[in-house]
């Protein structure tokens, strides 16, 4: 087919394209496309037998279908006509682009016709050349777009989309705090932090207080799945880094948790919290606090009602191995003990890591003065390291003067070099962030850990679940019921606190500071035994 034949005498489709779905990322609209292309056909009096139209990428092909029903439509020769309000709608990539060409060529595409240009079998030269143009185009600007995402990133701002509790300051270039969403999320961490919750429970948590995610056009503003939940928890974003094009970047955004939280909240992330939401759920003390000690796998709570011949009913909890083990039947499946069995064993237990008023508040008084001994530590070291980072910047700023002034010329050389003077400031800069929390990590998990010991008991006889569970928690790194027995596995940092308890008798020794402590008018050998800030290796 030639270039004589009439363009009033082609069956044309209209095909009109844009790459995405969000209505404001594009220069012309679908509908603005139909709208300009439908004008000139009436105008030229043009034949228009279908209509396609795709929110999708012409980078890659076999990804557009309504293009592969247009093709077909050619193919079949119910159409020998496109138009298109340009030619890069069509194609931006050589194989789609080859393909239309080849059409031309064997008489079945007569004419392709555009908002500014016009092609046919004569014009397959110029045809191929701008298709060529628009694919260069396309790389071009991936790599444009790619170089500019990573310069973004280096700086210290993620060139992704921020998750629910930020938003992009579009005015500033930043991420600021989303005033919508930030205080929700942080209950959010708050709530998982008690280790009390699993993701299921934490999900319709996030629903009742309103949580959502980011509304965009058409897309979000719906509470967060599990999987979701379960992104949220690990993110790095939350304590202040992000991860792009397989790095981990310090961000200039404001954190949200800390590094201690952000670990605690990885390490919850186990086995036990991945069920999904239920409809209805039963609540008991020891449920998810326990596992089996024969064979690892959790222990199960149920409830059982006995109705009487009076009328009456009772309810009994009872405590057993979920049996879950597939390579042994697991003895203590039949074993069914009472959950006030359990918690009376937990009661005990307690009561070796109780203290009173006077012995906490002679023990923060000592917190407080050994503090002063870290402080003067932390910033000592913290002067050596921004003394060690120093260094390495100027190295990284001679080198880069001097590839300025061209005399380097070897690129992959420089650019080596520049990446690992970059990494060993990115590696300072982590030691000085964690020298310079340690203290106050060191004196929270203190205060913690006596506090705990103070308030314990009271909460756990308080009735109220979540605090049951939270001192259970808090309690035993690992809890296992053996027969009819629970064995404790203490939280390293509260066996101290057991000894001081159950060895030191008088109080008023107990008490002693840091500095009586190493007195020569200090009596009594059991003194260090109680000096629960060497105990605690904090």
């Amino acid at each position: 087919m030639s270039n004589k034949v009439e363009k009033k005498t082609v069956k044309y489709v209209l095909y009109a394209r844009k790459s995405t779905e969000a209505s404001d990322k594009q220069v012309q609209s679908i509908d603005d496309q139909i709208r300009i292309m439908k004008a000139r056909a009436k105008r030229e009096g043009l034949k228009i037998v279908e209509v396609f139209s795709e929110s999708k990428s012409g980078g890659h092909p076999g990804t557009r279908p309504e293009f592969a029903k247009m093709i077909q439509m050619i193919e079949d020769g119910k159409a020998n006509g496109i138009l298109a309000w340009k030619l890069d709608r069509i194609s931006r990539n050589p194989l789609d682009s080859g393909y239309v060409h080849q059409m031309m060529n064997d008489g079945k595409l007569a004419w392709i016709l555009t908002d500014g240009r016009d092609y046919c079998e004569d014009d397959d030269v110029i045809f191929d050349v701008e298709s060529s143009m628009d694919a260069r185009y396309r790389k071009d600007l991936m790599k444009n777009v790619r170089r500019g995402m990573l310069s973004k990133a280096e700086k210290g701002w993620t060139p992704c989309v921020p998750p629910v509790g930020y938003l992009n300051d579009y005015h500033t270039k930043t991420i600021v705090k989303d005033p919508a969403t930030w205080d929700l999320v942080r209950q959010v961490f708050d709530k998982w932090l008690t280790g009390t919750v699993t993701v299921a429970e934490l999900v319709r948590y996030a629903k009742d207080i309103g949580l959502r995610t980011h509304q965009r056009n058409v897309r979000g503003g719906k509470p967060i799945s599990l999987t979701g939940m379960r992104g949220l928890l690990e993110n790095p974003f939350y304590v202040g880094r992000f991860r792009y094009a397989k790095r981990e970047y310090n961000g200039n955004h404001p954190a949200l948790i800390t590094e201690e939280e952000f670990e605690r909240s990885k390490a919850l992330l186990g086995g036990l919290h991945n069920t999904r939401p239920k409809e209805t759920e039963m609540n008991f003390a020891t449920r998810g606090m326990l596992k089996c000690a024969t064979c690892g796998y959790a222990i199960v709570v149920e409830k059982h009602t006995k109705t009487y011949k009076s009328g009456k009913t009772q309810d009994f909890v009872y405590c057993h191995c979920s049996g879950k083990c597939k390579d042994f039947k697991c003895p203590q499946r039949k074993v069914f003990v009472p959950e006030k069995e359990i918690l009376d064993q937990i009661r005990n237990e307690l009561s070796k890591y109780t203290i009173d008023q006077e012995f906490f508040n002679l023990a923060i008084e000592a917190l407080a003065e050994e503090e002063d001994h870290r402080v003067a530590e932390r910033d000592t070291r913290v002067t050596e390291l921004n003394k060690q980072k120093n260094g390495v910047e100027g190295e990284l700023t001679g080198l880069r003067r001097m590839r300025y002034r061209g005399e380097i010329s070897d690129q992959a050389w420089f650019l080596d070099e520049e990446r690992k003077l970059q990494d060993q400031i990115d590696a300072l800069d982590k030691q000085i962030n964690t020298v310079e929390n340690a203290t106050k990590n060191w004196r929270k998990i203190a205060d913690d850990v006596f506090m705990f010991a103070r308030y314990a008991k009271e909460d756990f006889e308080s009735g109220d679940l979540e605090k049951m569970q939270y001192v259970m928690k808090a309690l035993g790194a690992e809890m296992k019921l053996s027969g009819r027995t629970v064995v404790f596995t203490p939280v390293k940092y509260l066996i101290p606190i057991k000894n001081a308890v159950s060895n030191v008798p008088s109080i008023s020794e107990l008490g002693r500071t840091y500095s009586e402590q190493g007195s020569d008018t200090a009596n009594g050998s059991n003194s260090s035994e109680w000096w629960i800030l060497e105990g605690l290796n904090l």
